[in-house]
């Protein structure tokens, strides 16, 4: 596996379709919460035809690893190991810079090689290691740095679009509601299946709003506010 680091908006996840790309097929691992295909989570992709294929996902419940750091470890772990010995793969991080955090991401998923874009002093924290093939790349010129409220309507879109196909059902739910958040509904091995809006609670049960398919095993409620506009139900 290749592993992208660097800050935000320096071309890492332009650069990692590139690379998609030129490989034809090869693994994609989404751990960018914030910006990543679906906020809140990380995901696994096979890139295949110039297609993205949805494996599995693991939820993360927030925007950023930053107070959050061991179970972001742990949901990106879970889905490296999915990937077949020997692969080609991208990891796309977000933008975060903590040196520990990312010396413990490393040493977790242990990439064949890490490409840090535009980040002097974390190519530092992690050249110093001879262990580690740790490779300093300027930022793509044509990366260009995306306002607050770009980001945001990013995320709220991203989040109407995993509810377009969503219905009512009724999953095991513990402990008091949360109507103002959403719900990361898990199946039995603990992966993601989608996000919920709970609707009713009663009996050990909640009537969710999701477009989750399969078992859910699990319903827990995240940091990650309903979006707006509100969803339906």
């Amino acid at each position: 596996m290749l592993l992208l680091l660097g800050p935000t908006d320096a071309g890492k996840t332009t650069l990692a379709r590139r690379l998609l790309q030129k490989a034809g097929e090869a693994f994609l691992l989404d751990l960018d919460p914030g910006q990543g295909a679906l906020p809140g989570t990380f995901s696994l992709f096979l890139h295949r035809e110039g297609r993205l294929l949805l494996v599995r996902r693991t939820l993360l419940g927030t925007l950023s690893p930053a107070g959050a750091e061991a179970k972001a470890l742990v949901a990106a772990l879970r889905l490296a190991r999915l990937i077949p010995p020997g692969s080609p793969a991208v990891g796309d991080t977000d933008g975060l810079l903590d040196p520990e955090y990312r010396l413990l991401q490393v040493e977790a998923l242990n990439p064949a090689e890490v490409a840090v874009l535009g980040a002097e002093g974390l190519y530092r924290a992690l050249a110093w290691r001879e262990d580690l093939r740790v490779r300093l790349l300027p930022p793509l010129p044509e990366a260009r740095r995306k306002t607050p409220a770009e980001r945001r309507k990013n995320r709220q879109e991203r989040l109407l679009a995993h509810f377009q196909e969503a219905g009512p059902r009724f999953a095991p739910l513990e402990g008091p509601p949360l109507w103002n958040r959403l719900y990361g509904l898990l199946d039995p091995e603990g992966f993601f299946l989608g996000y919920g809006r709970l609707l009713a609670f009663g009996g050990g049960e909640g009537l969710f709003l999701t477009p989750a398919k399969g078992e859910v095993a699990k319903a827990l409620p995240t940091r990650l506010a309903l979006p707006t506009p509100a969803l339906p139900g």
